[in-house]
């Protein structure tokens, strides 16, 4: 037998080895983490009267929070806002939701306008995007259109999706909380005038305004001209046609014609799509901050078990036994370590 059948019979017994080694450490692995878990199971079935009744107590004294907190109410209202005012609201939104948090009843009922017995009553103000796969693709389109072609071939849509972030979303989602199920209509007003009235999305507003209105012009001139030049057109086509000898010969003069009077007719088709288009982005830039949906008149009853004290107090009292009692039992072993 040679040496090197020697050397490759070794290799694959060591390979072999590695390999049965390896699959020992993963079973031995799975064989501890299902050891220490029956443990932990053991330790919580013999401890489970202490914890239910950590637990029980915590759910009662949560339960008379509940029932003597008053009730929360909310709402929600969807906005669309333009002009890139997306980060001014949410900083809007924070600001109320930093009044609430400090109890700033004063500040707060100037901000939005209510009397500061309402200002008390609010809970919290909230804000999230309306999250579409979509919007990322179009938007990822529409950015490689106006790029150079062969520079838009090397940008990846993975990483142009990494940076699309929570603002550059279409619509976004306010939620207010209050103890107050009326006050609700009363801060749509408010929270959309404090984007109207500011000066610098005002004169964005004033100048998009002013360039719709000019591209209209252009547009409806334009379509004007072509429309004579048509009419034009067909009468010359015309007035031939009644001169020919034969309804079935046509001259070299009046092909050109019709064809130019097709493209013209093309070209007229094509203004028409971008006046419509004009037209439509005119009537989404109306306003600083579009209302897709507003406050509702009454409030919806905050009903989610997870937001009760009953239900976090009673688990809380739980969780903090349960640790009270493992640190104990860690305790406990380091002891008998040490012995």
């Amino acid at each position: 037998m040679s040496s090197d059948e020697v050397d490759l019979g070794s290799l694959f017994k060591i390979i072999g080895k590695g390999i049965q080694n390896f699959f020992k450490a993963i079973g031995n692995f799975f064989g501890a983490l299902y050891h220490y878990l029956i443990l932990f199971l053991l330790f919580l079935r013999n401890n489970a009267i202490k914890l239910s009744i950590a637990a029980f107590v915590g759910a009662g004294v949560g339960l008379y929070l509940d029932i003597t907190e008053p009730a929360v109410y909310s709402s929600k209202m969807t906005v669309e806002p333009n002009f890139k005012s997306t980060q001014q609201l949410y900083n809007n939104i924070a600001f109320y939701h930093e009044l609430v948090k400090q109890k700033d009843t004063t500040l707060l009922a100037q901000s939005l306008n209510i009397s500061k017995e309402e200002a008390s009553k609010l809970k919290g103000f909230y804000i999230q995007p309306i999250k579409n796969e979509n919007e990322k693709y179009e938007a990822f389109n529409k950015f490689a259109q106006e790029l150079d072609t062969s520079f838009a071939k090397n940008i990846d849509i993975k990483d142009f999706k990494k940076g699309f972030s929570d603002l550059d979303f279409k619509y976004h989602r306010i939620k207010v909380k209050s103890t107050n199920s009326l006050i609700f209509r009363k801060l749509g007003d408010p929270i959309i005038s404090s984007l109207e009235n500011n000066t610098y999305y005002k004169n964005l507003k004033k100048i998009n305004d002013e360039n719709f209105l000019q591209n209209q012009r252009v547009l409806e001139k334009s379509l004007a001209e072509i429309d004579t030049l048509r009419m034009i057109y067909n009468e010359v086509l015309i007035t031939e046609a009644k001169k020919m000898e034969s309804g079935t010969s046509i001259t070299l003069a009046q092909g050109v014609k019709k064809t130019e009077e097709v493209e013209l007719f093309n070209e007229s088709l094509k203004l028409n799509e971008e006046l419509i288009d004009n037209n439509k982005e005119k009537a989404e830039a109306a306003e600083i901050l579009n209302v897709v949906s507003t406050f509702g008149n009454i409030g919806l009853k905050e009903r989610t078990i997870l937001s009760k004290y009953t239900f976090i107090i009673g688990v809380g009292a739980a969780l903090l036994v349960l640790l009270f009692m493992m640190l104990l039992q860690l305790n406990s072993y380091l002891l008998n370590y040490k012995k």
